[in-house]
Formats: structure tokens, C-alpha cells, sequence
């Protein structure tokens, strides 16, 4: 009872976390550090260690101390698992006939992300936690909740067969169970023969998965980057290596105040499946915000800076010529120049009136114009994704054109 009522808590305060109902929108993050696999082996990707893998790191000791102590103890998932599959006696324990998929899907994470891309991350239980709650936003869309699915989906296989997730599909499971497998070599007492060496249980199916994992995850970085390139948030890393690193964890999708990140549903292809990329509709990214930044687990997702983010485009504006009313028309309309907030659009003279240009070197690709353009049914301007790049300064462009 009292191990059940710590899970209890836990769970609810977790679920507070991922709901980003506190004030310090950093709060997001405590709880998926706690996964090394997250923490841990996303920064191994990213080759950007960060404050917040320490928190895993106490995990990992726990976890060679004391099997599973984190399952048992303090993942939501789990709780949520065991609680729904104990409505389910008669299948209890046949979990034990099905393969440790967990096993290979951990070998494969780590060999991924050697090189980059830790394949399956999005199968760390806290990740799937924080893409459920991640759907409980105002105003719902439909690919929100379709971040929410894995949650569910591991509750039903739990009721069908009770403790299958857990040890049989879990790769932050097989991670633990692996730890005590190396306590318990280290404490076996080694026969005479073998008290000089030391030989750690690694087979060769063992470095096979790393190695698979290794190969798969250079040929899915040389595939994930498409064209047109889908609208990344600001930090994210090129789009090669953000596909793999992102844990489809929709944190940084619930902090958007806007609205507009949302789940990728195959612009980029299937290794950018569930993703998050940028829509504009009916408001733009704007530049005093930059709280996505502040929640990726993985580092898939940079923190930026306000000032760092103002100077960094993510896409570029393109007018369409034979859709705006000016170019085509000769009609007088500059609504995309009134609403840019980057003076990235410019207005050149044609048939006797102003038309917008865009100045590749000032465009953030923030969305603003493309929001403001009263072209329907289609916009005569429209953002479109690029590699993200740092472009000239709003005070270097306000000098250039007001010399002293």
C-alpha cells in the first residue's frame, strides 16, 4: 500500500510537469531527465552534454543497485500498466513466453546514437507519458492526439497481456535489467583461474544490435532530410540528426503559446513521422518568444537566447507573383511589408505600384506575413522550411538604412 501510494504521487506529479502548469516552463524538463535513455543518450547524440543529464545519471546508479528500482518505484507508465493489469488474472505471467524485445531495441539506442541518431527513443516510457498530455491543449487538433496514442496503446497491451511492456518491450527496462546483470558478474567471486581478468557478458548477438543499430541510424540520417524541408522550431539541429534525436515527447508542442508547432504527418518522410514542424494559419512565431526552446529532453531542440533566436531564420518567405494582387493585378496592397516584424520585405516599383520582395538576408521566416496576406484561397506569400541559418541583424539593417 505504501509503495503504491508514492507511485500514486508521483504519477500525479509528473502528469502536473507535463502539462506545463507551472510557471517555470523548465519544469517540463525535470521529470524526462530522468530517463537516461532520454537524458543520457540524447546528449550522446547531440554531442551537447547538458545540466540536466545529471539527473539521469542517479538513475543509472540506482538502477545497478537495485533492480528495476525506477520501475517499481517512479515511472508513471509502469504504475499505470500494473494498475490495468491486474484486471487481467488469467493471462498474468504469460508474458514470460515472449522474446526481450526490450534487449534489442536498447542495443540498437545505443549503437544509434554513437552515431547520432539513437534509434526508438520515442519508445522511452516518459516520452510516451509526455506525449499523452501533451494532446490537452486549447484549442484540440487531431495530430496532437495522435501524440497521445502510445500512452493507451501500452495500457491495452498491459490488460491483454499484463506485464509484457514492462519486461518484455521497455527499452529504460532492459536498460536496468542489463545494470544488474553487470552487479551481479562483478559480485560473483571469480574461480582461481580467472582472479587476474575479468571478462564483461557481452555476446556477440549483443554487439550485433549495437552494430545494426550503428548501421541503420548512418542510413536513416542520409534519407531524413527531404525537400521541400517541413518548418522546424527555432534551435532545432539539421534536419538529419533532429529526426532520430527527437523523442516525439510533444513538450515542445504544448509550450508553444501559439499553437502553431504541431505533429509532422509526412513532410519529411517516415523517419520524421509525429515530429514537430511549424504550421501557419492564423498566427506567426513570434519574436519575443522562445518557449519551445526551453523543454526538448533529448537536445534536439537548442535553448536559445531571445536575442540568439531574433537573429536566426527558419524558413524563407516566397511571394507568388501570379497570386498577389499587386504583381499581377497592379492593385495597390503591402500588407505583407506593414506586418513583418524583421523589415525582411521590401517595395520595388512595377506597372506604377509598390510590390513586395523579399530580402532572403532579413527573412526569419516567422509567418508573419504569410498570416497578414489577405489573398484567398491561396497565399500570395508563404513561408517555406530551410536549413536554419543566422541572418543579418534587425539593428545592423535599421543602421544601413538611417546613416548616421
Amino acid at each position: 500500500m505504501k509503495r503504491n501510494l508514492i507511485r500514486g504521487g508521483i504519477f500525479l506529479g509528473a502528469a502536473t510537469l507535463a502539462l506545463q502548469v507551472l510557471p517555470w516552463r523548465e519544469a517540463a524538463m525535470v521529470f524526462p531527465s530522468l530517463s537516461p535513455l532520454l537524458g543520457v543518450l540524447g546528449a550522446l547524440a547531440a554531442r551537447t552534454p547538458t545540466v540536466w543529464i545529471f539527473l539521469g545519471l542517479p538513475v543509472l546508479v540506482l538502477g545497478y543497485c537495485r533492480s528495476r528500482w525506477f520501475c517499481r518505484y517512479a515511472c508513471p507508465v509502469g504504475f499505470a500498466a500494473e494498475g490495468i493489469g491486474r484486471l487481467n488474472k488469467k493471462n498474468r505471467g504469460r508474458f514470460v513466453r515472449l522474446p526481450n524485445v526490450g534487449r534489442w531495441l536498447l542495443l540498437a539506442l545505443i549503437g544509434g546514437a554513437a552515431f547520432g541518431y539513437p534509434l526508438f527513443i520515442w519508445l522511452d516510457p516518459l516520452s510516451i507519458f509526455g506525449g499523452f498530455f501533451s494532446a490537452w491543449r486549447v484549442p484540440p487538433t487531431w495530430t496532437s492526439f495522435a501524440l497521445a496514442a502510445g500512452f493507451p496503446l501500452v495500457l491495452l497491451l498491459s490488460l491483454l497481456l499484463p506485464q509484457s511492456w514492462c519486461h518484455r518491450i521497455c527499452p529504460l527496462g532492459a536498460a536496468q535489467d542489463g545494470l544488474s546483470a553487470v552487479r551481479r558478474r562483478l559480485e560473483t567471486r571469480p574461480a582461481p583461474a580467472e582472479e587476474k581478468t575479468f571478462r564483461l557478458a557481452l555476446s556477440r548477438r549483443d554487439f550485433l544490435g549495437v552494430a545494426a543499430g550503428g548501421a541503420a541510424a548512418v542510413a536513416l540520417r542520409r534519407t531524413a532530410a527531404g525537400d521541400p524541408l517541413p518548418i522546424r522550431p527555432p534551435g532545432a539541429r539539421p534536419e538529419a540528426e533532429f529526426t532520430g534525436q527527437c523523442a516525439r515527447c510533444g513538450a515542445c508542442i504544448r509550450a508553444c503559446p501559439e499553437g502553431i508547432l504541431r505533429p509532422d504527418f509526412g513532410q519529411s518522410g517516415l523517419a520524421g513521422l509525429l515530429t514537430p514542424s511549424i504550421g501557419y494559419s492564423t498566427t506567426h512565431c513570434y519574436e519575443y518568444c522562445n518557449e519551445c526552446t526551453k523543454v526538448c529532453p533529448t537536445g534536439a531542440i537548442e535553448r536559445l537566447a531571445l536575442e540568439s533566436k531574433r537573429t536566426l531564420a527558419i524558413g524563407l518567405a516566397e511571394v507568388a507573383r501570379g497570386k498577389c494582387i499587386a504583381w499581377s493585378d497592379g492593385q495597390y496592397c503591402m500588407v505583407c511589408h506593414e506586418f513583418c516584424p524583421y523589415l525582411a520585405i521590401e517595395a520595388v516599383e512595377h506597372n506604377g505600384v509598390n510590390c513586395p520582395v523579399v530580402k532572403p538576408e532579413m527573412c526569419r521566416g516567422c509567418g508573419a506575413c504569410q498570416v497578414a496576406c489577405p489573398a484567398l484561397p491561396d497565399k500570395a506569400i508563404v513561408v517555406k522550411g530551410i536549413p536554419q541559418r543566422r541572418v543579418r541583424t534587425l539593428e545592423d539593417e535599421l543602421s544601413s538604412q538611417n546613416p548616421v
